[in-house]
């Protein structure tokens, strides 16, 4: 394990000493690392928007990858075909 040293206001120190008495981590070190972990939890699985494309336009990117067949292609878009996204919905290109 490698050590880092950080410098905080007191003010701050406090407020780790009392978060970390509080959420009952045995040490500031133990808090700091939660809320590092947490960090990077968080960024692996941001979500991003979704943003609805033609499914005419989707089916031929799936088949220009290469990786899927057109049964597999095919029950993809005739599942969002019924989903609320975009049943009863056109979009352009």
């Amino acid at each position: 394990m490698t050590t880092i040293t950080i410098s905080l206001p007191t003010q701050i120190a406090k407020k780790v000493d009392s978060e970390t008495q509080q959420h009952g981590f045995a040490t500031r070190s133990e808090f700091i690392r939660s809320l590092i972990r947490g960090y990077f939890v968080k960024k692996e699985f941001e979500f991003e928007e979704f943003n609805p494309v033609p499914l005419d336009k989707l089916k031929l990117e799936l088949k220009q990858t290469g990786k899927y067949n057109g049964k597999f292609i095919n029950s993809v878009i005739k599942g969002l075909e019924r989903s609320s996204v975009y049943e009863g919905k056109t979009f352009k290109s």
